[in-house]
């Protein structure tokens, strides 16, 4: 299990405050246990550096202060670590918190209430939304630990910063790339059918984003236009839409080009620098990268070097793939709450009482 790997031996928790794993981008981790120091590292075995452990609140602010931007938490647990009980991740994000948590608590409510007043639609739509953030989290959680699993193996064979490198954890970086693209694109989708059916209230069917854009392109509701905007050649929805589709169907991430590496790059503020993985996956301006003018062959040795200079040029100027995820998760959740808010779809949260339990209680611990 991924958080073995990053409980350092002989430290202990504070009673008062739970402990934490902070992801961050590259792979690295950040282990919060309550003690005089926060240690960043790749592993328990690789220790990177530490500083003075902040206020409970502002750990997140201290990291990003230090040039160490935090995707997620793990909150470890004793059955966590015997493989009872899934990790308790939360995606976390810069400037919106834990917003995907208390989406998924606030559309959990709604969902509870239509099943409760019989209103089917709801329930169903509400129930998708729960069971696609699910998804996306999981996804991350994913994407991170193949991240922090590459950059450890490759880490202790003592490379250099700048290297190139592939290995085998770099299949799970891949997998979890495409695993990621197929569920957001599915989110996006329902993203698109939930503001129109709940906030500009139409009638007709709209399942994805491609038939909301040509059946919306004129609403002058304010979500309506953000959302056309955003699916235009320049907007984060279109360039998430032509990654998800070239890897859908035209080919699965990293068999696309002739080259396909990992790189390890330092992160951090000048005084705490930390080695990361860069893994790239679109252009600085978001575009998929094309190689075909400079494909090479392999009895064509000057063709192979002109391919790898492009490649390098390209590589220096990429957008990281576990960033990228997270920017565009983020951005799905501002879009879902803008849409819940809109929608006026209301919830409850469920109220357990002795009647509703069956059976004898058992003490999980």
């Amino acid at each position: 299990m991924a958080i073995n790997d990053q409980v350092a031996d002989g430290s202990g928790p504070s009673q008062s405050m739970p402990p934490r794993i902070v992801h961050l981008e590259g792979g690295l981790r950040a282990v919060d246990f309550r003690a005089e120091s926060v240690v960043v590292q790749i592993s328990a075995k690789l220790p990177l550096l530490k500083f003075q452990t902040p206020e409970y609140s502002h750990l997140y602010q201290a990291l990003a202060s230090l040039g160490f931007l935090p995707i997620g938490v793990e909150f470890p647990h004793p059955l966590t670590l015997e493989g009872k009980l899934a990790p308790d991740w939360q995606c976390f994000f810069p400037d919106l918190g834990f917003r995907l948590m208390e989406e998924r608590k606030e559309w959990s409510n709604i969902r509870h209430l239509a099943l409760k007043e019989g209103e089917s639609t709801v329930s169903q739509i509400s129930s998708k939304c729960v069971t696609y953030i699910d998804l996306l989290e999981i996804r991350l959680f994913e994407l991170s630990t193949a991240y922090n699993r590459s950059l450890q193996a490759h880490w202790m064979d003592e490379t250099k910063i700048g290297q190139l490198f592939g290995n085998s954890y770099m299949r799970g970086i891949d997998a979890a790339i495409h695993g990621f693209a197929a569920d957001a694109g599915s989110f996006r989708d329902l993203l698109a059918e939930l503001t129109w059916r709940f906030v500009l209230n139409e009638a007709e069917e709209v399942t994805t984003l491609g038939t909301f854009i040509k059946r919306a392109k004129n609403n002058q509701h304010p979500l309506a236009i953000e959302i056309v905007e955003a699916a235009s050649p320049n907007g984060w929805l279109k360039r998430f839409s032509r990654l998800r589709d070239n890897i859908i169907h035209v080919a699965p991430v990293g068999r696309s080009q002739q080259f396909h590496f990992c790189q390890t790059r330092e992160v951090g503020s000048t005084a705490h620098k930390a080695p990361c993985l860069h893994y790239p996956i679109l252009t600085s301006d978001g575009r998929i990268w094309d190689d075909s003018d400079v494909a090479p062959t392999m009895n064509d040795e000057e063709l192979i070097k002109a391919g790898f200079e492009k490649y390098l040029s390209y590589l220096d100027t990429s957008i990281d793939g576990l960033s990228y995820a997270s920017q565009t998760l983020k951005e799905m959740t501002g879009l879902l709450g803008k849409v819940r808010a809109a929608s006026g779809l209301k919830g409850e949260m469920p109220h357990l009482t002795d009647a509703d339990i069956i059976g004898e209680i058992k003490n999980a611990e």
